[in-house]
């Protein structure tokens, strides 16, 4: 017969090697993920070199310019909020 402390030994080495078994490496999915995140950051940058060096100094201007057509596209690109509303519809197979 087992006593309790051969019991909860046994119960602690089983949970142990149930739960190595979770610890596996990540797949190629997992790995790429954050990718598409990074992706857009990158793109979405003015100055790509202030990713890796930034400045030191607080932002005293800027192009003008660029800020205006950012806020005009940002204005005028807005989508309808009656779309929020819609149903989405999946369509599987045929």
């Amino acid at each position: 017969m087992i006593n309790i402390k051969t019991g909860h030994l046994l119960a602690s080495l089983s949970v142990t090697l149930l739960l190595t078994a979770c610890a596996s490496e990540p797949t190629m999915t997992e790995q790429e993920f954050g990718d598409s995140v990074r992706q857009m950051i990158a793109a979405q940058t003015y100055d790509p070199s202030t990713l890796t060096t930034p400045p030191e100094g607080a932002v005293e201007s800027t192009d003008g310019q660029m800020l205006e057509g950012a806020l005009e596209s940002y204005r005028t690109t807005v989508s309808d909020q009656g779309d929020v509303g819609n149903e989405i519809q999946i369509n599987l197979g045929q």
